[in-house]
Parts: C-alpha cells; structure tokens; sequence
C-alpha cells in the first residue's frame, strides 16, 4: 500500500494572494535595496499582522526571502539575484507599510503603489555620482590631513574608480569582487601617476581617500545591526562578502603598488 505524503493546502482567497503578493514585493524591494534583515523580516510580520494574520513567518538571508502566511496556504519563496545601496526606496517602503498599519491606505493601494516604487529605475545619472564621489574622497582627504597639492589626484581616482565600479555592475557583473578590484586598481594608477608629477604629496593620504566611495560601509553597518537582532546567518553573509569585496580593493592598489 503506498502512501501519499503530498501536503495538501487549502486554496488561497484572492485577500491572501494580494496579501502575499504586498508583503513579498516589500521584503524584495527592502532586500534588493540594502536594508538589514531585522528591517525586513519586521517590515513584512507588520503588514501581515495589519491584515489580521498574526501567525505569519519570515526567514530572510541575504539571497533568499521565505514566507508563511499562515499555516494554511503556501509560502513563498524568492531568489534575490542583484543588492544595491538604495536608501529612497527604503524609506519609501516603509512610509507605504506605516500607512497601510495606520489605515490611511488599503491593500489594493498598498500594492500598486509598492510596484511603482520597486519599477522606479535610477535617476541619478553616472556625472552626478562622479561627482558625489569625488566630494566623499576630497572629503577624507581632509580627514587624512593631506596635502593641498594631492586634491587633484584625489578628485580623479576616486571620480574615476567609483564609476568605473558602478559600470561593472549596470553592465549586469554579477562576479563579486572584480569591479571593486579593478575600480581599486584604477585608483590606485591614477594616484601613483599623480603622485609622481608632485612629489610633494602624501601617496598614501590619496589612495585612503580615493577608495572610500567603493569601500562597503552599508554593508558592514547591516552586518553589524543584524548581529544586534540575532541575525547570525545574515551577520555571517555580509560580514563575508564584506571581507570580500575590502580583498578586493586591497589587492587591487596593491596590484599597482607592486607594479609601480
């Protein structure tokens, strides 16, 4: 006699579908974004509990998002394949959820407005980051107490690097440290060369400064904030690729170092 050991659920009612339709596009959209674990997992137990499901379960890795509605309907699973750094989308996510907790908004609105943020493409355009990077590497120039004469170095690698970086992944390169790698080594040319043409500088001081725009701070902060909120799994991940990505930029000036 053979048994049937298929787990059979109840069929979803189109409120659980839009429900975990809502919830699982807020965890992508705060995980694709760069927010931390307990931010995500608490995000989606809100709106669960908002919508009269206080058994709901999450169980978020930096790669994968669970969920459980409740114990009667099917979870979801998602594979999330791309991470960036994304605080606007954060924040809009999560005024979309306080509403919805405070009633201002139903679920319908909820959803349509939580699918328009998460289809929003970047606005900021390559030159305006080229520039915000070369504010943050002048600015820890200062910081380094550099020299006058390392600014323009320190504008170029950093500008330079950055975007080199941010250009790698647009183009979809989903290897972990290569852009960071080869972003370092241009840095790391371009303040050796500066160096040599002005003596005077601090070559250190420049190549500091120049990588802090790719350096993971983000990361190293969630990593840190999870390991506060009992996330060792998501604690461990980004601890990881964290040590991964600063490999990447440490072999990449020292690459150049060698060389020159």
């Amino acid at each position: 006699m053979e048994l049937d050991n298929r787990i059979s659920y109840i069929e979803d009612t189109p409120k659980e579908r839009l429900a975990k339709d809502t919830i699982m596009l807020a965890g992508r959209i705060l995980l694709e974004s760069g927010a931390e674990g307990t931010r995500v997992e608490g995000t989606m137990t809100r709106i669960a509990e908002t919508l009269g499901f206080y058994e709901s379960n999450s169980f978020v890795t930096n790669t994968v998002i669970n969920f459980l509605l409740d114990n009667q309907t099917t979870p979801r699973m998602y594979r999330i394949e791309s991470r960036d750094t994304n605080l606007i989308k954060i924040s809009q996510t999560n005024s979309v959820s306080r509403k919805l907790s405070a009633g201002k908004i139903d679920l319908e609105e909820a959803y349509e407005t939580l699918k328009r943020i998460y289809d929003a493409k970047q606005t900021h355009d390559l030159i305006y980051k080229g520039i915000a990077a070369a504010i943050i590497s002048i600015s820890f120039l200062y910081l380094q107490t550099g020299n006058f004469v390392d600014i323009v170095a320190t504008i170029f690698a950093g500008s330079l690097g950055y975007l080199l970086v941010e250009m790698l992944y647009r183009a979809n390169l989903k290897t972990l440290f290569i852009p960071e790698f080869l972003g370092s080594v241009v840095i790391g040319g371009i303040a050796i060369l500066g160096h040599n043409l002005v003596p005077d500088g601090s070559l250190s001081a420049i190549i500091i400064a120049a990588v802090m725009p790719i350096v993971p701070g983000v990361l190293i902060t969630n990593a840190i904030q999870d390991l506060f909120g009992g996330h060792m799994m998501m604690f461990t991940t980004k601890s990881l690729e964290a040590l991964v990505t600063s490999f990447g930029i440490g072999a990449g000036v020292g690459t150049m170092l060698l060389i020159f």
